[in-house]
Order: structure tokens, then C-alpha cells, then sequence
């Protein structure tokens, strides 16, 4: 009667271990296969995060370029040689510092503009956002012609110039102070005729069109007309017609045209004609003397800045009663009197490096800039009725001493600075790379090591699950 069980006992055995022995052999090979899987065939890139699709494919700004740059030099241009004749030549000159600077005179300074400024018909005016205070009459425009003002900007280029630019510094802030910053700005003329000749290093080139010179705001003025550049083999000269009327510091009523005539308005000393392009060059000044004349004041002749314009110059700024702003005479503006460069480019479309002055000084926030949009031709802006206008000083303010205090400079007319628009378009936003880490946590994707490793696992599971049990039932009853 035993038999039967003992039968069944040995045949549920058989089956047990039959069935535990094939998921031993499943499960090892599986186990392996996991293994083989997550260590990487051979010859088969490790699956690593830096090649998971949530790793950068492209450097990363601070990576170095994938594609080596040519290290060769550029190739120097050729010099100008022979004779040739020019049709669109320019000229590009900013006068001096005090031309670009704040004036004495309470709410006034002094500034460059295109074309010829009318007459305001009598002395002591002065001009409010573009416009004789007077009468209206537009005074000031940004270009007239082949002529146009231009301001320098802090990354060195230069935009057309603005109303409210004339008193702020390059770097956008009111000029508070009658020692720099200075507004920045060069008058510039193209279209300028004539022959160069590189080899003999003579050349003559004539521009037509006018800019006028505007100091305290239009208290004094004079306009400068057709320059004409003569080069010789031992110098150069810049000569033009000025024209303007005679004032008096002391005596506002005085106002009378004085007639044009030809002045040299810079003395060059030898430029290099077969520089490609053009050439820039610095007038002579400084050490030149000046013997003064009538009521003039002495030549100072002392410190690193004396010296003074042409001779003929200073005889036509003495007739029109600001000829102590041409020369060292002693005063706190004489460092700012020293002529600027002069460039001198062949064509206007390629032209040679513009002189610019060093930005020393960085933008204040709390303070706005000069924008690029010029004021002519469009009509002068309408001033702030919450800041009332500043009337004209009384009387011209003679050539002060260093220790003269400045005097509170707004805009011209007494404008606040305040509401004067940004300068030159908003900074473009910084572009932003977008990539993924390479030590992002990402969810496991189809294939991923994680999968494999779930599945090796569980074999491994069930191989010694049976292992357990098969031992378990052979040390049971027979």
C-alpha cells in the first residue's frame, strides 16, 4: 500500500526539478546576456552620458573652435603710387577739445553744426533746441549737403549727431564740468575734388560746404565755407573762408557781420601722400607764437599746451572778439584749445581710421544719453513746461582762471538732462546656449542600462529561488 505514494512522491520530485533545472538554464545565460549587454560589446562605444541624446552635440561657448582659424597675417595694403585724380574725397576734423565742451556762461556751451548759422539779427542770444531763442529760426542742423556733424560712441564709431548730444559726453552722461569729458563730435565733409600726386607728395583737394563754430550757445559764433587742402613735399595747409559778426564780452550790444576773407585754418606739418587710403595728421600748435595785437591778451608761453592757431586765424578772431580762444593766453581752458588730428581719406565710401579720443569713463545709470536720430529736419522739440527756461547771461563772460568755478551746466535753454532720450539703440540681449548637462538625471529609455540590469537581476532571482526549493524537497518524507 506504501508503493503508490512513494511513486508519486519521486515522480513530483522528477517534475519539480525538471521545471527549477530549466529556469536555472534560462536564467545564467540570461544573466550573462544583462551583463554582456551593460558592459558594451566589443568594438561598440561605452553607453556613457556624454553620448545619451540629453548630452550636448555642440561645444560649449567656452569650448575651443572645432575648425582651426588661418594664423597667416593679413596682407598690408599696397601704397598709394603715381598721380590720380579724387571725386569723393573727405575730410573729417573735430577742431579742438573747447569746441566740444561745456562754456562758462550758465546753461551754455559750445558745439559744432552743418551749414551756415543765420543771423540772429543782435547780440548776447543764444540757442534753445536747435532754435534762436528770439526769433525761432532754426540755428542748428546735424548735416547740410556734403557736411554733417557726427558723435563720437563709446565703442569708438561714430553716429550722426543730435540737439541733446551737444551736451552730453561720448559716453552718454551731462557734461558737468568745463574740463572734459567732452561731447565727442567731428564735423565731416565728403565729396571733396582734386589730383594727388604720391610720388612728387604734392596734392591739392577741394570740398564744398560749411559748418559754423558755436561757442556760449550762440553768443559768438563764425562759419567756415569750401576748405582747401595744399600739400606740398615740406608741409600742408587748410585753408577756408570764415565769415561771422564782432561781439564784445563786455558790451552785448555790439553785433556786426564781419566780411569774409581766406584764413589757413590749420598749418600740417609733412604728410605721407602714399599711405593707402589717406593720411591723418596733427595741425602744428604747439610752441607756435602768437605776438598778439590791439587789445589781445599775452601769449602765455609757459606749460605743455602753449601755443596757438595760424596767424591769420587769430587776425580774424580778433575782429571778431574771440581771439584769446585760439591760443595759450593763461586760462583753465588753454590744454583744451590744442588742435585735434585731421583725417584726410581718397574716397568717403573706404575711409582711413578716424582719430577718437580715449572713453574714460563708464555710462551712469541714473543718467540718460543723446539718442542716434537727428533733430534737423524735423521741427525742434517743445521744452518741458515743468522746468522753466534759463535766460541768456547777461553779458560774455570773460576768459576764466583756473580758479573760476564751473558753473551749473543743463541742457542748453535750462532743459533738464533728465528726459533726454537713450543713445543709439538698446544692447542686444546675450545669446543664450541651451544644453542638458551631462550629469542631468533623465528618465531610462528603451534599451537603457537600467533595463538590463532589472532583467539580470530577476533571473539571478529565480535561479536561487529554485535552488532553495529544490533542497528543501529532497530532504523531505519519502
Amino acid at each position: 500500500m506504501s508503493a503508490a505514494p512513494s511513486t508519486r512522491v519521486r515522480v513530483r520530485h522528477g517534475l519539480v526539478a525538471a521545471v527549477l533545472a530549466g529556469v536555472v538554464v534560462l536564467g545564467v545565460p540570461l544573466a550573462l546576456v544583462a551583463a554582456t549587454a551593460a558592459a558594451g560589446t566589443p568594438g561598440a562605444p561605452a553607453n556613457d552620458p556624454a553620448s545619451s541624446p540629453t548630452s550636448p552635440t555642440s561645444p560649449t561657448p567656452t569650448d575651443p573652435p572645432t575648425t582651426p582659424t588661418s594664423s597667416s597675417p593679413t596682407t598690408p595694403a599696397a601704397p598709394q603710387t603715381g598721380a590720380f585724380e579724387v571725386d569723393d574725397a573727405q575730410l573729417r576734423w573735430a577742431v579742438n577739445d573747447e569746441s566740444n565742451n561745456r562754456a562758462f556762461a550758465p546753461g551754455t556751451i559750445n558745439f559744432l553744426a552743418a551749414g551756415k548759422v543765420p543771423d540772429p539779427g543782435r547780440g548776447g542770444q543764444t540757442i534753445v533746441d536747435g532754435v534762436w531763442r528770439g526769433t525761432g529760426t532754426r540755428a542748428w542742423q546735424a548735416a547740410s549737403g556734403d557736411v554733417r556733424i557726427e558723435k563720437q560712441q563709446p565703442d569708438g564709431g561714430f553716429a550722426t549727431a543730435t540737439w541733446s548730444g551737444l551736451s552730453t559726453t561720448v559716453a552718454g552722461t551731462t557734461m558737468s564740468g568745463t574740463n572734459g569729458p567732452f561731447s565727442g563730435h567731428q564735423v565731416v565733409l565728403d565729396g571733396g575734388t582734386g589730383e594727388v600726386d604720391a610720388d612728387a607728395g604734392t596734392a591739392t583737394i577741394t570740398w564744398k560746404g560749411a559748418f559754423s563754430v558755436v561757442y556760449y550757445s550762440g553768443m559768438t559764433f563764425f562759419t567756415v565755407s569750401d576748405p582747401v587742402l595744399t600739400v606740398t613735399r615740406t608741409g600742408a595747409t587748410l585753408r577756408a573762408t570764415l565769415a561771422g559778426y564782432a561781439s564784445s564780452m563786455e558790451d552785448q550790444s555790439i553785433w556786426r557781420p564781419v566780411p569774409p576773407r581766406q584764413v589757413d585754418l590749420a598749418n600740417l606739418p609733412k604728410v605721407d601722400l602714399e599711405r593707402p587710403g589717406g593720411f591723418v595728421a596733427t595741425p602744428r600748435y604747439l610752441g607756435v607764437r602768437h605776438d598778439g595785437g590791439g587789445t589781445d591778451p599775452a601769449q602765455v608761453r609757459t606749460g605743455a599746451a602753449w601755443g596757438a592757431f595760424p596767424p591769420s586765424y587769430l587776425a580774424f578772431m580778433r575782429d571778431v572778439g574771440s581771439a584769446a580762444y585760439w591760443y595759450s593766453s593763461g586760462g583753465s581752458a588753454d590744454a583744451h584749445k590744442v588742435p585735434e588730428p585731421i583725417a584726410v581719406s581718397y574716397e568717403a565710401g573706404a575711409p582711413v581710421e578716424p582719430p577718437t579720443d580715449p572713453v574714460t569713463e563708464t555710462p551712469d545709470p541714473g543718467q540718460t544719453a543723446s539718442p542716434t536720430t537727428p533733430v534737423n529736419p524735423t521741427p525742434p522739440p517743445t521744452p518741458s513746461p515743468s522746468v522753466p527756461a534759463r535766460p541768456p547771461a547777461p553779458a560774455l563772460p570773460p576768459q576764466p582762471s583756473a580758479s573760476t568755478p564751473p558753473a551749473d551746466l543743463t541742457d542748453p535753454g535750462g532743459s533738464a538732462a533728465a528726459g533726454t532720450p537713450a543713445l543709439g539703440p538698446a544692447p542686444a540681449a546675450p545669446t543664450v546656449y541651451a544644453h542638458a548637462s551631462s550629469d542631468t538625471a533623465t528618465a531610462p529609455g528603451p534599451g537603457s542600462d537600467l533595463h538590463w540590469t532589472w532583467l539580470a537581476g530577476s533571473a539571478l532571482l529565480l535561479a536561487a529561488a529554485a535552488v532553495t526549493l529544490l533542497s528543501n524537497r529532497v530532504k523531505g518524507p519519502a
